[in-house]
């Protein structure tokens, strides 16, 4: 299969493709983060990079089976209140405008199969916008039916899967996290008294629950530390000298909540390890989704 991936990230899709059973021929990306390149070339020597998805010429791909993609999020999603005016939605200034990318390349290549996801929680305008552009109705899946991560998310395809109501695992956040933790993932006890400070903003104004069962979404920003009700954090038997016994994910952690193989993105700086995650996709979620290529497949 010839699979043409846009707005890549750390090729997510590849994962999942693997872990589908799905044979790649050939597999092109179009990224323009350096971090989510290196971690992308790192465990697929073979991938084509290309750069910016705006100067793609998209014709080179006519005959390409599958078109895979999730557009910039950041001026759809209602999380995110620093968005300036004009830049909301798909038809806005900011960089959700990309989507139109997608469609371009849709309508130039127009692969047998195709996958867009982007968040469940944007405006109903741009939900019907993208649903217009792509002739489908979304499908919605919230990742922690095949994870231990809250993640709602809205797909587009033409795949033909069984859409699930009920979760796949049994995995929660405590079964997921590491034994040994170093010291800079335990917060001092200005950050411990920060992150627990209640705030009336709207995105973060739930409660401030540290030990949750199924974790908050992993997003591009957590390395920031955000308040509790917003970010994981973990109550710890051990404390650090000078710190309390309360820590943030590590890396390898916010990995598994988004279903990837441990490691996947070391060789890059935490900050940028959890950003590009964040940017990712839940691995196990997508690859149920590609499995329906092989459903088709077989039934022909």
């Amino acid at each position: 299969m010839k699979v043409l991936s846009l707005f890549d990230g750390i090729s997510c899709g590849m994962v999942a493709l693997e872990r589908a059973g799905i044979e790649v021929d050939r597999y092109v990306a179009y990224e323009i983060d350096d971090n989510a390149i290196k971690v992308s070339k790192k465990n697929y020597p073979n991938i084509e990079h290309c750069g910016d998805v705006i100067t793609a010429d998209f014709k080179e791909y006519i005959g390409f089976d599958l078109l895979i993609g999730g557009s910039p999020c950041q001026c759809l999603s209602s999380a995110n209140v620093y968005i300036k005016d004009g830049e909301y939605g798909v038809c806005g200034e900011g960089v959700s405008r990309l989507f139109w990318e997608y469609v371009r390349a849709l309508k130039i290549i127009k692969p047998r199969f195709f996958l867009f996801e982007n968040v469940a929680s944007m405006r109903k305008v741009d939900k019907k916008i993208i649903t217009e552009q792509l002739g489908v109705e979304p499908i919605r899946i919230d990742s922690q039916l095949f994870s231990a991560q809250k993640r709602n998310r809205l797909y587009w395809t033409n795949i033909p899967f069984q859409n699930v109501t009920e979760r796949q695992t049994h995995t929660t956040l405590p079964d997921i996290l590491e034994d040994d933790v170093a010291d800079k993932y335990f917060l001092k006890q200005g950050t411990l008294d920060y992150i627990m400070k209640p705030s009336n903003k709207g995105w973060q104004s739930g409660e401030m629950n540290i030990d949750l069962l199924i974790a908050r979404p992993i997003v591009s920003s957590s390395w920031k530390m955000h308040r509790a009700d917003t970010d994981n954090y973990i109550t710890s038997k051990r404390s650090p000298e000078g710190r309390s016994n309360i820590r943030r994910l590590t890396p390898v952690e916010c990995e598994r909540l988004q279903t990837l193989p441990d490691n996947y993105t070391d060789g890059i700086s935490d900050n940028a390890r959890i950003k590009c995650i964040g940017n990712g996709w839940t691995v196990d979620v997508i690859a149920y989704i590609l499995s329906g290529i092989n459903s088709r497949l077989q039934g022909e």
